[in-house]
């Protein structure tokens, strides 16, 4: 175990926050808003746009909040009371949405459609809150050298986990299993709000040592007219935040590759699983290729490769697309083989993007503003976490592979600005 924080608290936290993280990510792969949010959605809806506004509200509420409350962690030494009680309030409301779903999702489909986004969206709002905490405890309770090795081993428990969560959420889809609509979602959600909160309940634990507070007294109004004057300051961290935005552009499409494989291949909604399968296992063997290049090369190459990948997904989709007259033909495994590459991807990439801009940003922020850094980086990340929804209505006004192209053109353009960032030394 050399690779761990030789220090007690540290490798302590370094032990608890990977066991959270996992145990985490395998509740929140049961509400996945690539692959399971938007074919459960089309259960109440045609609508492309209502597709992209389900798999926007948890990014979107995660990162949108943020920055109201870094003034107010900035004068706090501890932020851990913070985080528990925004999950208190998260969790509860996820665990609302069971019942709707199980007693009425088949007498009133729109009371569940409208009770789920409202219910969701909120969720994720207050997860925000707890969110931008949980980064700056994280900050501070483990060394520089490991964050990059922490966030890698996070993802590789929950990759392998979630493998699993793919596997059940393929049984209870599979209609031979004897788990009708809409029990089979209300059960998959139950998992993952058990897990979620199990993997929450573990994060508590964590020894969060006393933080630097600023010397500045810094209400929301006050971070966020400072802004302009620091990003004059600081160049390259205005920089990150247009990678950040410009990368995020594969929301356009990302909850409309399992869209294109239902309805334009005709693959079964049970396949879903399968897909997250795949997505997981492309989390678990890219997090090993992450965390040794946080450790062997930076967090600005973990960035750079993270986003390249990302601009191959979006590409790989036109070309099934323009195949789709002869894939049509062939058989459902076939077919899935074929878009397994794409959720390989997805899988892998999404936490390259989440371990190389987690760390990136600790590597450049200052201590005493990091609550301010972590907001601003995470409302930016907000913005881009609304691009399904216009990837939705853009759906809606022409087809698809429109929305795939301007995927990979705005991260391409993001793939561009990574070279002028500054490589952070070790």
């Amino acid at each position: 175990m050399g690779f761990l924080p030789k220090k007690g608290n540290a490798r302590f936290n370094f032990i608890v926050g990977v066991f959270n993280g996992g145990v985490f990510a395998f509740g929140i792969s049961f509400l996945d808003p690539t692959t399971v949010l938007p074919v459960f959605i089309r259960h109440f809806t045609t609508s492309d746009t209502l597709v992209g506004l389900g798999s926007s509200l948890h990014r979107a509420g995660w990162h949108l909040p943020q920055l109201l409350v870094a003034g107010y962690l900035e004068r706090r030494v501890r932020r851990l009371p913070v985080y528990r009680q925004a999950n208190a309030v998260r969790m509860s409301l996820i665990w609302a949405i069971v019942p709707l779903i199980a007693w009425y999702g088949l007498a009133r489909p729109g009371l569940v459609l409208g009770g789920f986004l409202v219910l969701y969206g909120v969720a994720s709002l207050f997860g925000g809150l707890a969110g931008n905490a949980y980064t700056d405890i994280v900050g501070k309770s483990l060394p520089r050298s490991h964050t990059g090795l922490f966030y890698a081993s996070r993802s590789f428990l929950g990759g392998v986990l979630s493998i699993i969560a793919g596997v059940l959420i393929e049984y209870f889809l599979r209609p031979a299993n004897g788990y009708d609509f809409p029990m089979n979602y209300g059960a998959i959600f139950a998992l993952g709000a058990g897990m979620m909160s199990l993997g929450i309940g573990c994060f508590c634990l964590v020894r969060e040592p006393e933080g630097e507070v600023s010397a500045a007294q810094r209400n929301a109004i006050e971070v966020m007219r400072g802004i302009p004057r620091l990003l004059r300051r600081d160049r390259n961290f205005g920089r990150f935040l247009w990678v950040q935005i410009l990368s995020s552009g594969i929301g356009f499409s990302l909850p409309f590759y399992v869209v294109l494989a239902r309805e334009a291949f005709g693959i079964s909604e049970s396949t879903v699983g399968f897909f997250l399968a795949v997505q997981t296992i492309g989390a678990a063997v890219f997090n090993v290729i992450w965390g040794q290049l946080s450790i062997k090369r930076g967090n600005h190459r973990v960035v750079l490769a993270a986003v390249l990948g990302v601009a191959l997904i979006p590409c790989l989709a036109l070309v099934l697309s323009s195949y789709a007259s002869v894939l049509q033909r062939a058989s459902e495994w076939v077919i899935a083989g074929c878009f397994a590459p794409i959720f390989f991807l997805i899988g892998g990439t999404t936490t390259g993007i989440f371990i190389g801009f987690k760390s990136y940003l600790l590597d450049i922020a200052p201590a005493e503003r990091r609550p301010t850094y972590v907001g601003i980086t995470n409302t930016v990340l907000g913005v881009g976490s609304l691009y399904p929804i216009l990837g939705g209505v853009l759906a809606d006004m022409v087809h698809l592979q429109g929305v795939f192209a301007l995927s990979a053109l705005t991260v391409f353009a993001g793939l561009w600005l990574c070279f002028y960032l500054k490589a952070m030394g070790r």
